[in-house]
């Protein structure tokens, strides 16, 4: 009686492997990649600016401020790729987690800008750090 459990067991294992393997044969699903960016990856970055405050606005998309700056100068940090090198003498909006009461337009600030983008601050952002008047 055992070996009749046992063989028909046996059998039944051999059967559903045929089964799924033909099942999976015939099968004409691909596997798919994709090439962009992933919501929230952020490439690592960083740059070193030296600015003019045009605007200050408080509590605005997920970040306590955002600020409107006049980009005077940018330079690499290392090898990391620059966010600003291309926004010398224009206008950009920067969020930041700083306190930027003490500040106020027509303030010329170094500070470094990088992209981020995380939840619960949906998107990719640059981002103000390291402030400071020159």
């Amino acid at each position: 009686m055992k070996i009749k459990i046992i063989d028909g067991f046996f059998l039944f294992c051999i059967a559903a492997t045929i089964v799924t393997g033909a099942v999976g044969c015939g099968s004409t699903a691909t596997a798919t990649t994709t090439t962009g960016p992933v919501i929230g990856e952020v490439i690592n970055s960083d740059s070193f600016i030296t600015a003019e405050i045009k605007a200050l606005r408080e509590e605005t998309t997920g970040y306590p401020w955002e600020v409107d700056i006049l980009v005077k100068t940018s330079q690499n940090v290392g090898d990391l790729p620059n966010p600003t090198k291309d926004s010398i003498g224009k206008v950009i909006t920067v969020k930041t987690d700083l306190n930027m009461t003490k500040f106020q337009a027509r303030d010329i600030i170094s500070a470094k800008v990088k992209y981020t983008g995380d939840v619960p601050k949906p998107g990719i952002t640059l981002y103000l750090y390291d402030i400071a008047v020159p």
